[in-house]
């Protein structure tokens, strides 16, 4: 049976693995100056396996109001807020509002806010919110705003054990996309969050052992820039956390701890025109 520090390590690889994977060069592209065409728009659905979600008919009809009004207010969006999580409920209302779509779209719309801005915004799925409820949090309705104060609380507990997991191992390499920690803290919990909900292990296993077949070196880790595929600029280390000690698991199954979290505080603004970001070093505490 695997226990729960597997858990925590696993969810950190698969965070790792889908990174590079994808969801580096999304993040810089939506953030840059070059149009969503629908050729983009269908690899990134197939990229977020969303590809059924959309009937052919509808692809341009979305691709438009993805790229003409919702693009704009996300990449727009630096730090977390309860008005930030509540942006993503007003696009889904105002999706259905207009017959972009007969149903919610909150399952695509949430993914293409963390495409947008992943330090802010996590994918809303049935087994995240699973995850959360039996951690014992509670969700009064079914908004994304407050699905994510929720999270946002997870997160602050799980984010100092997954930066000591990750820069145990991390070395800088071979010029893959860096991938930022608080980005890292983000993406690690959402899939610790879906384990918990009852997400197959098996599958991440999979995706992290297709990782490790392209290259068995490890992903250099940063807290300052989100690269893209069309390059990488290096940017200074990150020094190593002093091991955690032992802990016994409690009602959470995410770990919680007392160290520094890995929220951004202050990120300046930058304009769609550059395909790097740059994200300011970790900060004391986590969004509450």
């Amino acid at each position: 049976m695997r226990d729960h520090r597997y858990l925590d390590d696993l969810s950190i690889d698969a965070a790792l693995a889908r990174w590079r994977a994808g969801e580096a060069a999304f993040a810089a592209r939506m953030t840059s100056t070059t149009g969503l065409t629908l050729p983009m728009l269908d690899r990134w659905l197939a990229d977020w396996d969303l590809t059924d979600r959309l009937r052919r008919g509808q692809r341009e009809q979305v691709r438009a109001f993805l790229e003409d009004t919702a693009r704009p207010l996300l990449c727009g969006v630096l730090s977390p807020s309860a008005d930030a999580y509540a942006l993503v409920d007003q696009l889904n209302f105002q999706a259905v509002q207009a017959r972009i779509t007969t149903a919610s779209l909150m399952v695509l719309l949430s993914r293409f806010a963390c495409s947008c801005e992943p330090t802010v915004y996590a994918p809303l799925t049935q087994y995240s919110r699973r995850g959360i409820q039996i951690l014992g949090r509670r969700l009064d309705d079914m908004s994304y705003r407050t699905y994510m104060l929720a999270f946002a609380k997870e997160k602050e507990r799980f984010a100092a054990r997954a930066a000591t997991s990750l820069l145990a191992r991390a070395a800088v390499m071979d010029g893959r996309p860096a991938m930022p920690l608080d980005v890292l803290a983000m993406r690690a919990t959402d899939r610790r969050l879906m384990l918990a909900g009852g997400f197959p292990p098996e599958r991440l296993e999979a995706m992290v052992a297709a990782a490790k077949a392209e290259t068995l070196a490890p992903m250099p880790v940063t807290s300052r820039t989100i690269t893209s595929d069309v390059g990488t600029t290096p940017s200074a280390p990150v020094q190593p956390l002093p091991a955690q000690p032992a802990v016994t698991p409690e009602r959470s199954l995410l770990l919680p701890t007392r160290s520094p979290s890995l929220a951004p505080s202050g990120r300046p603004a930058v304009g769609r025109g550059s395909v790097q970001r740059h994200i300011a070093p970790q900060a004391g505490r986590a969004v509450g």
